[in-house]
């Protein structure tokens, strides 16, 4: 894959991260990046140029997008909710038939279905609870710290994890806003110094926590590849499921819904030719 082809996994991926209910890891999973990702990281030093020049450019598209758009993001998803997320619907169902052709099962087991069933409940339990404020930003800069550094954690965790969204942990943790707010305000390199000592926990949250949890996920690829795939097909078809009835909720116009639908389509497509 060429550096632009990279780039913009990582900017639409980076998008996905901020739509609430949409996990950015399955966008990866659709783009054909994820396993090789979590290997690359998990393995760095075994071969640290071409691992860099792998994960470079996606990192590099998701801090941009996350930077860039997250302000338009929240316009979007204000004012055109609806249209939003059936596009990042489709784009998490471009990758399901890859997914199901890499479980790859000669034979159906109890655990296959026991791992199936336990990820695809595990979402719906996500999106049944309702969010309460656990994380507030306090003048205590001690707490602060640990409260980005946490905050940073979990952001990681729901990253690597497929079709846990990481928006809507941060809502039922009810820092989501905060979280938006804090990463729609480092445009510029003034802003970034100015937020230190929220940026240097929330990173190092993220470090120590992609660090330990790609180890986990390389083994489990190397080792349980076809529980692996089971347990992220239940987290996909779950997500979508969920999605689906939190969007069809409310009622729309004809009109929106005929656009919805186009992009659903546009997703999907994208998904599959970005493979």
């Amino acid at each position: 894959m060429n550096f632009l082809t990279l780039l913009l996994k990582g900017f639409i991926i980076g998008i996905a991260k901020i739509i609430p209910g949409v996990s950015g890891a399955l966008i990866a999973i659709s783009f054909g990046i994820y396993e090789k990702a979590i290997k690359a990281i998990s393995n760095f030093f075994e071969n640290p140029i071409n691992n860099f020049l792998f994960l470079f450019p996606i990192g590099l598209g998701v801090l941009l997008s996350i930077s860039l758009t997250s302000g338009l993001i929240l316009y979007f998803i204000n004012n055109y909710y609806f249209p939003t997320i059936l596009l990042f619907i489709g784009l998490i169902m471009g990758g399901i038939p890859s997914l199901i052709d890499n479980i790859n099962i000669k034979k159906v087991k109890f655990i296959h279905i026991l791992i199936l069933t336990l990820s695809f409940s595990t979402v719906f339990l996500i999106f049944l609870v309702n969010g309460q404020h656990f994380f507030v930003e306090t003048s205590n800069e001690l707490i602060n710290f640990l409260l980005f550094f946490i905050i940073g954690f979990i952001d990681a965790l729901t990253m690597i994890i497929p079709g846990i969204s990481g928006t809507a942990v941060m809502m039922i943790l009810g820092c989501y806003n905060l979280l938006l707010n804090f990463l729609s305000s480092l445009t510029s390199v003034a802003a970034i110094f100015t937020n230190i000592f929220k940026v240097i926990p929330y990173l190092l949250g993220i470090v120590l926590c992609v660090i330990i949890l790609s180890k986990v996920m390389t083994y489990l690829f190397d080792k349980k590849k076809e529980y692996m795939y089971c347990g992220i097909l239940g987290f996909t078809l779950s997500s979508v499921l969920s999605l689906f009835f939190e969007t069809f909720k409310n009622n729309y116009s004809i009109l929106e819904t005929i656009v919805a639908l186009v992009l659903l389509v546009v997703g999907y497509n994208i998904a599959r030719k970005l493979e």
